[in-house]
């Protein structure tokens, strides 16, 4: 029987800090746990080919040494997290079904792949084991419907990720409008902020009015908001037929991701800013805003 996600989840969710791999650890040995930060770096397109030495990293306003690992040796913890709603119904859902199938078969066959479906509760459809097509089958599975706890969906899957082995990623689909969630936003920034999961975000538009009482735009400003804590994005599509360009888009981001890993300060304690500089560039840097200091 199919494991149920947990329905509550007793204050901050704390994801902070998984161990290294073997072969990442030879790169960099260190007593306690590293933070990892996963970093984009774009100029009109990914900028390839940077060094270490081309980057400054900033923790708590000071320079931090760091060390960047090989983000090839680091295997990823994919879970698609998706909107089982009534929204998705149809053609979307073929659409989102082979879009999955296509970015899990790209994968390496050290990276393992969950999924999450969400409506008016959160359930695993299938619980992370290496990557494979049968992500799309699963996903088709699912009988859509109901409304959307889209929020309480987004904390229980940073939850779901403590099952994953890997650089933690929440690939998540919707079309950004709730209208069932108890999380409070506060609480869900928290969650974000103490997680070390890269969020990445597929909004399409809904089929229809959404009969929230917020702005339509209330739920893709607050996505965006909370990718970018992560250091990830969110891609909005105008129509479905878009859909497989929006699976590349973000598997492309994260091929060209650079990691860095550095020890935290024993010190610090509560939430630390991070920022990561690249020297004598004109780019834009996207990474995580910071970490959570474990107690």
């Amino acid at each position: 029987m199919r494991r149920a996600l947990p329905r509550r989840i007793s204050g901050v969710v704390l994801l902070l800090g998984f161990s290294l791999p073997t072969d990442a650890a030879e790169q960099f040995r260190v007593e306690a746990r590293a933070v990892l930060v996963d970093v984009a770096v774009t100029a009109r397109g990914p900028v390839r080919g940077l060094r270490e030495e081309d980057f400054e990293l900033l923790v708590a306003g000071r320079p931090k040494p760091f060390r960047m690992l090989d983000r090839e040796s680091l295997a990823l913890a994919v879970l698609f997290a998706m909107d089982g709603s009534a929204s998705t119904a149809g053609d979307r859902r073929l659409r989102l079904a082979d879009g999955a199938r296509r970015f899990a078969g790209a994968l390496t066959s050290r990276d393992t792949c969950g999924v999450v479906s969400f409506s008016t509760t959160a359930r695993w459809v299938r619980e992370f084991t290496p990557c494979g097509p049968d992500i799309g089958e699963r996903l088709l599975q699912t009988a859509p419907g109901g409304a959307t706890a889209l929020w309480d969906g987004v904390v229980l899957s940073l939850a779901a990720l403590h099952d994953g082995a890997g650089r933690p990623v929440l690939l998540l689909f919707t079309d950004a409008q709730d209208n069932l969630s108890w999380t409070r936003r506060e609480h869900l920034r928290q969650a974000v902020q103490a997680s070390e999961t890269l969020l990445y975000a597929i909004v399409a538009p809904a089929p229809r009015a959404s009969r929230n009482l917020r702005p339509d735009d209330y739920g893709p400003r607050l996505l965006d908001e909370l990718a970018g804590i992560t250091g990830g994005r969110v891609v909005t599509i105008r129509s479905d037929a878009d859909l497989e360009d929006a699976f590349e888009q973000v598997l492309l981001d994260l091929r060209v991701r650079y990691v860095l890993a550095f020890t935290p300060d024993p010190d610090l304690k509560g939430f630390v800013p991070i920022e990561v500089r690249v020297r004598s560039r004109q780019v834009r840097v996207r990474a995580r805003a910071g970490y959570t200091a474990r107690p």
